[in-house]
């Protein structure tokens, strides 16, 4: 390669963020001129920002002169000031919400430096904000019963997570955890002293009506992601910013 045309490469690359493809490219159109090829380019990255974010131009660049000229680096500016944590983390995430919610709840135990023993101590919970407390109450309630069981997590702060449940307006899937607590506890009160943990568990699991409330839960599982989803946005303001 001609030195010429190699110190000219470098002298652009110095002056913005520029593929060599791209760089070869915009020389060729500048008759090898560096300081007009990075005009060209500037340009080029102004148009796109300009169409990205529907930016009037002097906006638009400022945030790419901030950015030293990588689109990436702007676009990311004008997310951030244009919308909050939750909403970036909504928008990003939107077709996976499960992952959105995910993400949501580390956001508030950060933000909140809620106390957590493997699982979320439940009484601070109490003073989050009416919106959040039932997001972080349902959603550490609905991880419980995922990693240990559906019969496990009747024994795991079920009158808060009903009231929650209710407070969405989930009044029969409350009703059916209300249910199934019913009959385990009626099943384990009913079993013999000489009775193993293991044969418990295996008795309410084996249980007809117990099994009926499970396979409710299961059919208002499937749905609760996207309910949760729809509460955060419905209360943006009390989600961190």
């Amino acid at each position: 390669m001609d030195p010429t045309h190699i110190q000219a490469l470098q002298q652009l690359r110095n002056l913005i963020p520029i593929g060599l493809r791209h760089a070869q490219t915009l020389l060729a159109r500048c008759a090898g001129n560096p300081q007009q090829a990075a005009e060209l380019y500037k340009s080029e990255l102004l148009q796109l920002l300009v169409d990205k974010s529907g930016l009037p131009p002097e906006q638009a660049r400022e945030y790419l002169h901030n950015a030293g000229y990588d689109l990436n680096r702007a676009l990311h500016a004008i997310e951030e000031a244009r919308f909050t944590l939750t909403q970036r983390i909504l928008r990003k995430h939107h077709r996976d919400k499960g992952r959105a919610l995910d993400l949501i709840a580390h956001a508030i135990e950060t933000e909140e430096q809620l106390p957590r023993q493997y699982w979320l101590a439940f009484a601070p919970l109490e003073q989050l904000a009416p919106a959040p407390r039932c997001f972080m109450v349902l959603h550490e309630w609905l991880a419980f019963e995922d990693w240990e069981g559906f019969d496990s997590a009747l024994h795991f702060h079920l009158p808060q997570v009903i009231a929650q449940f209710r407070h969405l307006q989930l009044d029969a899937l409350a009703d059916t955890l209300e249910q199934a607590d019913q009959r385990q506890k009626h099943l384990r009160a009913s079993h013999t002293g000489s009775d193993s943990p293991a044969a418990l568990a295996a008795r309410v699991n084996q249980d007809p009506l117990f099994n009926s409330h499970q396979d409710a839960y299961n059919r208002y599982r499937a749905l609760l992601d996207e309910r949760l989803f729809e509460w955060v946005e419905q209360h943006i303001p009390q989600f961190p910013a």
